[in-house]
């Protein structure tokens, strides 16, 4: 029994021992993990905002046996923190209390038994730069949140922004708080990044001009990682249950089940990018009006020629960051010789590239139906400047392709809802004028020839290609539809450039111009239609 006893205690101090040099082997290793990581990041914040005299640093480190405590600071310097004050250093700091593996008590606790390299508890230290965040958060830190590391160096964990409410004179701000969880992946430089917040409101109180924006249940996503040319790709989304916007007196507005996605794609044939904008339904005054959806793109776009203008844009954001208060924004644009023909060289490269754009689509719907209009253009190097201008135009636009549908029940029934609203009219009367005003609109478009008429929809096409231009199926030389558009621009504008007649002046012809005059039509420009495809 003894010798029992003897074993199990002696398998027992082994297992102590053993766990106490891990957790210090351990302390030691996350150490350089942690000073390496800030060294990381300071060569990320340099390439992102070049010349921006930004810096991240490890303050103190105390290093035990079973945890550690890390300081960290965020300073930038030079920053304008009050009008007419000399600049100063604006510094954030945060503190990390760091439990060493393989198995930190705060996993244990939770039942968590998979060994790791430690766990991590942070948060955002008082000072003068967040004094007034703390004060609003009654002491709490603003910021704060868990991180667990793994082994691979891989990162999981979670961040809490407090509840805030200000309230001033002339506005209140209320703010719900949010969550987010993050998970980084060391080998492939990949991030995902979800979170949730329940509201924020800003009311603004102007006795004139009183208002009020509220954004109700919001979550996104983001799932991004490092591509070949060393920019993020991935795809981030953003929900939105409800927008609310109310100014003075008029109908409040709601956007609802508002949602935006991002998407950046790198591949064999360069990089693509999408943007997509959608709001499930708007509503004004209590009544639904309309869904939207706005979509725009590229793709084919040369990977080193994004990668120079980021870099661009980061140094322009850079000496945004250096202005004074009065300073013009605009000057912090003005590139320099360098960039500017580092930004040409990008933009001839983007152009080599045959790059497509696209808006696909902008979309109105309703239960009465559906306008929209897409539009892709597919560009390609101009060439040399030495050339004529109209080689230049035919190698840099390949390719063009637009139609516009527009559904007349779906106008009819808007502008009736409008007519309710703004002339207070009854239910039968707006719709009575709503149909007789769409009506006419609808007959005037078809009647210039540029648009036709497909059941309840108007639709117009119009394409590009190798000098032809095709316009509702009927294709004509570019020359012949550059004078069909200039004649129309004339026709919209007919005295324009014209001299004016002094109206003393003697005229020999003037009993016969008198004559011409009084016929109709007469002093104008017509501009015929384009003669529709058969």
């Amino acid at each position: 029994m003894k010798k029992s006893l003897g074993v199990v205690a002696g398998v027992v101090v082994v297992a102590g021992v053993a766990w106490v040099g891990a957790s210090w082997y351990t302390g030691k290793r996350v150490e350089a993990v942690v000073r390496q990581s800030v060294d990381d990041g300071n060569a990320k914040l340099q390439a992102l905002l070049p010349n921006a005299k930004i810096k991240i640093a490890v303050n103190a480190l105390e290093r035990h046996v079973f945890s550690s405590d890390i300081q960290y600071s965020l300073v930038i310097e030079g920053v304008t923190v009050e009008k007419d004050k000399p600049v100063q250093d604006v510094a954030f700091l945060l503190h990390d209390h760091v439990e060493h593996g393989p198995f930190p008590l705060a996993r244990l606790k939770t039942g968590a038994l998979a060994p790791v390299m430690a766990t991590s508890a942070f948060e955002l230290v008082n000072n003068d730069t967040v004094k007034p965040w703390f004060d609003l958060t009654k002491g709490v830190a603003p910021f704060s949140g868990n991180a667990t590391i793994h082994y691979s160096r891989d990162v999981d964990g979670n961040l809490t922004l407090q509840p805030v409410k200000v309230q001033h004179d002339d506005a209140d701000l209320d703010f719900s708080g949010m969550t987010l969880q993050v998970a980084t992946t060391y080998a492939t430089k990949a991030a995902k990044v979800s979170g949730n917040m329940d509201s924020v409101s800003l009311d603004i109180k102007d006795a004139e001009q009183p208002g009020k924006v509220q954004v109700s249940g919001l979550a996104l996503n983001s799932d991004m990682h490092q591509g070949q040319a060393g920019l993020q790709v991935g795809t981030n989304q953003l929900a939105v249950k409800q927008i609310s916007i109310v100014h003075g007196t008029d109908p409040t507005i709601l956007l609802n089940n508002y949602t935006q996605n991002a998407e950046l794609i790198e591949g064999a044939g360069g990089m693509s990018a999408r943007v997509m904008y959608d709001v499930g339904m708007l509503n004004v005054g209590s009544q639904d009006i309309a869904g939207l959806r706005l979509g725009f793109g590229a793709r084919n776009l040369a990977s080193d020629a994004v990668k120079t203008l980021v870099e661009l844009y980061g140094n322009v954001f850079s000496r945004t960051l250096k202005q004074k208060p009065g300073d013009d924004p605009e000057q912090a644009f003005d590139l320099p010789p360098e960039e500017r023909q580092k930004a040409i060289a990008a933009g001839k490269a983007l152009l080599a590239g045959n790059p497509t754009f696209f808006i696909d689509p902008i979309l109105v719907r309703n239960a009465k139906g559906e306008s929209r209009f897409n539009l892709t253009l597919d560009l390609g190097d101009p060439g040399s400047t030495d050339q004529p201008v109209d080689q230049m135009v035919t190698k840099l636009l390949r390719k063009l392709d637009a139609k516009v549908v527009v559904s007349t029940p779906m106008v009819t029934s808007i502008v009736a809802q409008q007519l309710q609203q703004q002339g207070k009219l009854d239910a039968a009367t707006a719709q009575r004028q709503a149909e007789a005003t769409t009506q006419a609109l609808a007959q005037m478009a078809v009647a210039t020839g540029y648009l036709s008429k497909d059941g309840d929809n108007v639709v117009g096409t119009l394409g590009y290609a190798d000098k032809v231009v095709d316009l509702n199926g009927k294709k004509m030389p570019l020359e012949e539809f550059a004078m069909m558009v200039a004649g129309m621009a004339m026709g919209m504008h007919p005295d324009e450039g014209m001299d004016e007649e002094d109206p003393d002046a003697p005229d020999a012809d003037e009993g016969d111009d008198a004559e011409d005059a009084a016929k109709p039509g007469a002093g104008a420009v017509v501009v015929p239609p384009p003669a529709r495809a058969k």
